[in-house]
Order: structure tokens, then C-alpha cells, then sequence
């Protein structure tokens, strides 16, 4: 349950209101993250744009990718809250859900290319404090991917790295379309996510619990 209360959006001017408009579209719901963010909209905006640079416009890098490296840093960070979602998104944005469920061995599986591999290894080195980054995970990156590209995979890192830290922190809450999803999917099954610290009031604390 989330150690804040998510702001009434409909307090929200035309201004702020309309952008969330867009992720609601697109998401199909306004994260919980983004409604605690709201009772700072200044924030929340300059969040959003952020955001839509980074992950949510078409940018140098395929989408479903950028959500997978978005996935592997969370995962390395511990969040449960952005894991749910990043996966979801991911799918979302087009990966397949064989390719999805090889994520966990990214390392060994022929479905993943040299170039994701590399990516995925500095989104594990760069979420780790200290970060773990060498100079020859740069040099891989190099051999794979341009220095606009590089940065765009950065700034995924960065982004959920910030993320992380805000919904760990207030332990926000999983909207129910992401629970349905993730339970339809079973990542709770397939790996080591564990929803318990972000589930809203009302939910039942058995319904994610390990067969």
C-alpha cells in the first residue's frame, strides 16, 4: 500500500490534465506513480517530458528494446513496481512473448543479438551501487550502437534509476490493469518479483504468492 495518497487529478488545470490525457491513451490507465507526482504538477510535467523523450517518442532505438533495458535495470535495482511495468510495456511496444519470457537468460538465449546482450549487461552494471560499469562495457556498446544511441540507452537507465527510487521509496501501489497482467503473464512465477510492499488496499496477499 502506497505511504502516499495519489492526488485528485480532476483538481488538476486543463493544462496538466491534458497531457495525462495522452497516457491514458496510450497506457490504458495513469500510473499511480504519476498520480502521486501530480500533487506537484510542476514536476509531473517536466517528469512526462522527460519521459516522452527517452522512452515514449520513436527515438533511435525500437521501443519494446529500450523497455527491455528499462526492465533489466529495475530488476537490478530491486523495484518491483517498475519491473511490472516495464515488462508490460515492452509487450506492449512489440516484443514477443518468447523473447519475453527468455529476458531471465538473456545472457545464453538465441533469441537476443550480441548488441542487446551488451545493453542489457550495462543496464545490470550501471543500476548497481557503486555503479559497476567498465570501460569495456562501454567499448562493447561502441561495436554495436552509435554515440546517440548509446545515450538513449543511458537515459532509459537513468530514467527508471529515478523511478526506482521514487516508487520503492513510497512503495506505490500497482493499478490493477498492471496486476491482471502480470498475473495473466505469471511473472511471479517466472521470476523473482514480488508485488507484496505494492499492492493496493483490498487486494488479497496470497493471490502472488510462489506455487
Amino acid at each position: 500500500m502506497s505511504r502516499l495518497p495519489t492526488a485528485d487529478l480532476d483538481d488538476l488545470s486543463e493544462e496538466y490534465r491534458a497531457p495525462l490525457d495522452v497516457i491514458r491513451a496510450s497506457n490504458g490507465y495513469i500510473p499511480n506513480s504519476y498520480r502521486i507526482l501530480a500533487h506537484r504538477p510542476e514536476i509531473l510535467m517536466a517528469f512526462m517530458a522527460l519521459s516522452k523523450a527517452v522512452i515514449r517518442d520513436e527515438g533511435t532505438l525500437d521501443r519494446g528494446f529500450r523497455f527491455l533495458v528499462a526492465y533489466i535495470s529495475s530488476s537490478t535495482a530491486g523495484c518491483q513496481f517498475c519491473q511490472a511495468h516495464n515488462i508490460q510495456s515492452a509487450a506492449r511496444w512489440g516484443v514477443p512473448e518468447e523473447k519475453l519470457n527468455a529476458i531471465w537468460d538473456y545472457e545464453e538465449s538465441p533469441l537476443f543479438t550480441e548488441a542487446e546482450r551488451a545493453a542489457f549487461d550495462l543496464a545490470r552494471g550501471a543500476s548497481l551501487t557503486p555503479n559497476a560499469t567498465t570501460d569495456a562495457d562501454i567499448e562493447r556498446l561502441k561495436a554495436h550502437f552509435t554515440t546517440p544511441q548509446i545515450v538513449e540507452i543511458l537515459s532509459v537507465i537513468s530514467l527508471f534509476g529515478w523511478l526506482n527510487r521514487f516508487n520503492d521509496t513510497l512503495r506505490t501501489a500497482l493499478e490493477e490493469h498492471n496486476l491482471d497482467w502480470a498475473e495473466a503473464f505469471g511473472l511471479h512465477e517466472k521470476s523473482a518479483w514480488d508485488p507484496a510492499e505494492h499492492l493496493p488496499e483490498g487486494v488479497d496477499p496470497t493471490r502472488f504468492a510462489k506455487a
